[in-house]
């Protein structure tokens, strides 16, 4: 029997982690459509996975990462900034493959996910607590989900709390900002070269 490659070790463990990644998605939009519907028990936890590789390279540790329905609905009715559930199809896929990671000016332990779900204009961060506890178990719990206002994201890059980017999309994303501020298109001009020289844990 020929031995398997450490190439080869790596793309099947990749495989492997999209298939259940794709199982948790699939299984997380059933559960939502439940919620929408008012047929989903009111203590129910959404299971979204265990961090994916990009997500352990800025040290989120390899626990089951949860989310509370109940925590869910009250998020999505903040009237500061409310959302439509059906927003948020397909989020265990999107958090583990986000636009930026950062480290939480205001609370130790969490760190915001910005991912590519958009409401409107704004695109939704979640803020995920690490090394929870329930019921005896250790969890990353996340904590709030809502769309954010993209100049605080913006800030949030040049106040140094970036800890992970995705370059392409993030340059991307930069690209399709608008403003008619001379003061933010300069604003715009020096966090992009930030995240352009940024260097990641992982590539």
């Amino acid at each position: 029997m020929k031995a398997i490659k450490t190439e080869q070790l790596i793309f099947l463990y990749l495989l492997n982690y999209m298939m259940k990644i794709d199982e948790i998605n699939k299984k997380f939009n059933e559960e939502l459509l439940l919620q929408i519907e008012g047929l989903l028990p009111k203590n129910h936890t959404y299971q979204l996975g265990t961090p994916s590789v990009i997500l352990q390279s800025i040290r989120i540790p390899n626990l089951p990462i949860e989310l509370r329905a109940s925590r869910l609905n009250d998020k999505a009715m903040q009237k500061e900034h409310p959302f439509d559930l059906r927003e948020i199809v397909d989020l265990p896929k999107v958090i583990q493959n986000p636009l930026a990671i950062f480290r939480s000016a205001t609370h130790l332990g969490y760190y915001i996910l910005m991912t590519e779900l958009k409401h409107s204009n704004k695109n939704f961060i979640v803020a995920l607590q690490i090394n929870t506890y329930k019921e005896n178990n250790e969890t990353n719990s996340i904590r709030s989900i809502y769309p954010k206002n993209n100049t605080q994201v913006i800030n949030w890059i040049e106040d140094g709390l970036l800890e992970y980017v995705d370059k392409q999309k993030t340059i991307e994303w930069f690209s399709k900002q608008q403003s008619n501020s001379a003061d933010v298109k300069k604003l715009f001009n020096r966090v992009a070269k930030i995240v352009q020289d940024f260097e990641n844990a992982i590539n």
